[in-house]
C-alpha cells in the first residue's frame, strides 16, 4: 500500500506540473497570438500549430487522469482483500 501511496503522490506531482505547464502554454499561445495580431510580422508560430501543442498535452493529462484512477482502483482492491482477509483475525 505504501508504493502504491508514493506512485500516487508523484503522479499527482506530475499531474499538476502537466496542469502549470498547460496554462503557461496557453497564455504563451494567447501573447503570441495577440502579438502577431498587433504586428506587421507574420513570421510566428500558427495558431493551429499551438492549438496542436495544447492538444496533445490535453491528452498526455487526459492518461495520467487514467492512470491514477486504475491505481486508486489498485489499491482499493487491495485494501478491501486486505480487509476481508484480516477480519477472522479481529475477534
Amino acid at each position: 500500500a505504501r508504493e502504491i501511496w508514493q506512485v500516487m503522490t508523484r503522479l499527482q506531482n506530475a499531474e499538476k506540473q502537466l496542469r502549470d505547464a498547460l496554462a503557461a502554454l496557453e497564455s504563451a499561445v494567447e501573447l503570441s497570438i495577440e502579438v502577431s495580431a498587433s504586428s506587421a510580422i507574420a513570421a510566428t508560430p500558427s495558431k493551429a500549430d499551438f492549438v496542436a501543442l495544447i492538444d496533445e498535452v490535453s491528452g498526455i493529462e487526459a492518461k495520467l487522469d487514467e492512470a491514477m484512477q486504475v491505481i486508486a482502483d489498485i489499491d482499493a482492491a487491495q485494501t478491501s482483500a486486505a480487509n476481508a482477509g484480516g477480519m477472522g483475525d479481529s475477534e
